[in-house]
């Protein structure tokens, strides 16, 4: 009898290794592919194509849940150039920043004064998605996206 009690327990456990070794060869679940390099024909690192009023919300797209946008046209957030490579960004509410562009991958870094930086890539002429970089690992947050649209 308790050959069979050893053989049970070491059939469950056989098969518990079994299931976690298919599990860790099965596809993760893959987040919602955001892009990554913006489109050609976008100057990235430079002020100018940032200059304007803009709507400021979430991806949009098959499976994913759409709220409100979090600024509209009517209150936007405005970019204006200070010089070739600084903008200043000026919230609804009042609130500026000056951030420093720079050029990397494909794409163009806000940095702030202090804070976190931002990463914005083009996917047209007036829209841009723009990724939060995480201050202590210098990571993006790739799949939590802001979508900025141009208003005027």
């Amino acid at each position: 009898m308790r050959n069979k009690i050893i053989t049970a327990r070491g059939l469950a456990l056989l098969a518990v290794v079994a299931m976690l070794g298919l599990i860790a060869f099965l596809p993760a679940p893959r987040a919602a592919e955001f892009p990554r390099e913006g489109v050609t024909g976008i100057a990235n690192g430079v002020a100018e194509p940032f200059a304007g009023s803009w709507w400021v919300g979430f991806p949009e797209g098959e499976g994913m849940i759409n709220g409100d946008p979090v600024v509209r046209c009517e209150r936007p957030v405005v970019l204006r150039i200070i010089d070739e490579v600084n903008l200043l960004y000026a919230s609804p509410s009042g609130t500026t920043v000056q951030f420093e562009l720079h050029e990397f991958s494909g794409r163009t870094t806000w940095y702030p004064p202090s804070g976190e930086s931002s990463i914005a890539v083009w996917t047209g002429p007036d829209e841009f998605f723009a990724y939060s970089v995480d201050l202590m690992t210098g990571s993006a947050r790739w799949t939590t996206p802001l979508v900025y649209r141009r208003c005027d």
